[in-house]
C-alpha cells in the first residue's frame, strides 16, 4: 500500500488570508500542514506494520449478543468483504476466528481501504488535523426491499476508525511518545537556526531522530504539495 497522505486546504479563514495577502498567517499554515503531514506519514507507515501507540483489546472469541432476540449470533461479513479479505466464507464463530482466518491479527488494518483515506486537513490558518476521510468497502450487509440485500456497501472511513475505538479501545492515529518528542526536537532545531541567522546549530534532542530530521526538512523547505 502507498504511504502517501492526502492534504486538503480549504475554508473561509484561508480564503480571507489569501485575499488580504496575510503571509504571516499563511506561513503558519504551511508549517502546520508540513509538520502534521510528515507525522501522519510516519504513523501510517508503522500502522501498516501493526505498530500502534497503545495495545488493542483482544478480538471477541464469541459471537455477538442480540438483545432483541435474546441469543448470540455468529460473526457475519458481507460477500464483498469476504472476497476482498480472502476469507473464503461469510460466517464465523467470532470476530477472533475471522481475523485469524485472514491473517490480520494486528488490528486496524484489514483491507487497507480505511488507511487509503488518511488525510491531513487545515484547521483555520493556525493548525492542522489528521483524520480518516472518504469511504471504503465494509463488512456491513444492507437490507433492501423485497428481502434483497446489498453485499457491497462502502462505509465512511471515519466510522470505521470510530468502530475500531469502540470495539478494540485503541486510537489508530495516536502518536507515540517518541514522535511527540521528535516534534519538540525539530522545533528547537529550527528555532536554533533562526536565532543564529542560519548558523548550523544542532540542538540535542530526544525521541524519533529520523522523524525529527524529516520534520526539520519539511519546515525549512516549506514542502507542502497535494501529496507529500
Amino acid at each position: 500500500m502507498s504511504d502517501l497522505v492526502e492534504v486538503r486546504i480549504s475554508g473561509k479563514a484561508v480564503a480571507n488570508a489569501l485575499k488580504a495577502n496575510d503571509f504571516a498567517q499563511l506561513d503558519k499554515l504551511t508549517n502546520a500542514l508540513a509538520v502534521t503531514t510528515r507525522l501522519a506519514k510516519t504513523i501510517k507507515q508503522r500502522a501498516m506494520r501493526g505498530d500502534f501507540a497503545t495495545q488493542r483489546r483482544p478480538y471477541r472469541t464469541r459471537g455477538r449478543y442480540i438483545p432483541s432476540i435474546g441469543r448470540m449470533l455468529p460473526f457475519f461479513v458481507s460477500e464483498g468483504y469476504a472476497e476482498k479479505t480472502g476469507a473464503g466464507k461469510r460466517k464465523f464463530k467470532s470476530s477472533e476466528e475471522f481475523h485469524r482466518k485472514i491473517g490480520k491479527m494486528a488490528g486496524g488494518n484489514v483491507t487497507g481501504g480505511m488507511w487509503s483515506g488518511l488525510r491531513v486537513r487545515n484547521f483555520g490558518t493556525r493548525a492542522a488535523v489528521i483524520e480518516f476521510a472518504g469511504k471504503s468497502m465494509g463488512s456491513r450487509i444492507k437490507k433492501l426491499k423485497r428481502g434483497r440485500t446489498n453485499q457491497r456497501v462502502n462505509v465512511a472511513n471515519r466510522l470505521k476508525a470510530a468502530t475500531v475505538w469502540r470495539t478494540l479501545k485503541f486510537n489508530l492515529i495516536q502518536p507515540k511518545d517518541k514522535e511527540i518528542q521528535a516534534l519538540a526536537t525539530a522545533i528547537a532545531d529550527v528555532l536554533g537556526h533562526a536565532i543564529c541567522f542560519g548558523a548550523p546549530l544542532k540542538v540535542r534532542g530526544s525521541g524519533d531522530r529520523a522523524l525529527a530530521r524529516h520534520l526539520v526538512q519539511s519546515i525549512e523547505t516549506g514542502r507542502v504539495t497535494n501529496y507529500l
